[in-house]
């Protein structure tokens, strides 16, 4: 097993610091429910829910050849998790079969295991780091002095995994395969429109259950492009929220992995920094 960290655009295997990960845990999110009592009635008025924050723990074990050594090393992982800024994680997993039935830093040598190929998961974590990172000597052996770490991460912001965000072309439905809803008033993607001839009246988009409505009292051109997101309108730019019924759109997971798209616009749709979030 690996971690990826990735830091402004910069991205650092823990195994290219000689690190073993022997555990990568993260937890569902938790959840906060909005309720309150009323005198002389059972139970609550439950008034909504919303997922607060998800924990990670990352551990493993890493050799140093010396005492010097050792604190080099701890000063490599202090200067690369601990951060007053979040960063981004990504569990990795091997390529290959399992580890023998047998979690990884058992046999003496399972350091072995880094030259192993891995891959990053699908999603990753926006993180910080809340507490100190726990180190434990675990002996001597003859490839040096073995130590042990761990450290729980907190995420920073969406309380989901997010994929990488990439721009989406749709046509009459989206694909989305996350399992946590992505609303435009949580995470800014957007939806381009491209008109691609003269088009007026009401024009209208619908994603699952919500419909946009543009009322395109200037008939738009060839070219003109809308940007939808969320809580800001604008045609070729300019804002143009006092011609819209101030709709946004959220992605809801489905059994089907589609969300239904319905429009009468005329050209070409594009979901920008569109992501798929995961509990």
């Amino acid at each position: 097993m690996d971690a990826l960290i990735t830091k402004d655009g910069v991205e650092t295997k823990l195994s290219s610091l000689g690190i073993l990960v022997t555990d990568f845990q993260d937890s569902s999110p938790s959840v906060y429910a909005n309720k309150r009592e009323v005198t002389n009635r059972s139970g609550y008025i439950f008034a909504g829910a919303v997922h607060k924050a998800k924990k990670i723990t990352v551990s493993g074990l890493f050799l140093a050849n010396s005492a010097y050594d050792l604190e080099e090393k701890k000063d490599e992982l202090n200067g690369l998790i601990s951060n007053d800024e979040p960063f981004y994680i990504t569990k990795m997993l091997p390529t290959t079969g399992l580890y023998g039935f047998e979690l990884p830093g058992q046999k003496t040598a399972d350091f072995n295991l880094l030259a192993i190929p891995h891959q990053a998961y699908k999603y990753r974590y926006k993180v910080i780091s809340e507490n100190e990172i726990s180190y434990t000597f675990v002996g001597k052996t003859d490839a040096g002095l073995l130590n042990r770490f761990s450290v729980d991460l907190t995420t920073a912001e969406l309380p989901f995994g997010e994929t990488i965000p990439k721009t989406l072309n749709v046509t009459n439905s989206i694909d989305y395969k996350g399992t946590a809803k992505c609303s435009q008033l949580e995470w800014p993607w957007i939806m381009k429109l491209t008109s691609n001839t003269s088009q007026s009246g009401n024009i209208s988009v619908k994603v699952g259950d919500r419909t946009f409505i543009y009322h395109a009292v200037t008939p738009l051109a060839n070219g003109d492009i809308l940007l939808l997101k969320g809580v800001e309108t604008t045609l070729n730019g300019s804002n143009v929220n006092d011609k819209t019924n101030y709709e946004h759109f959220v992605l809801t997971p489905s059994a089907s992995k589609k969300i239904t798209l319905t429009t009468n616009f005329k050209g070409s749709i594009q979901l920008l920094n569109f992501v798929e979030l995961y509990k």
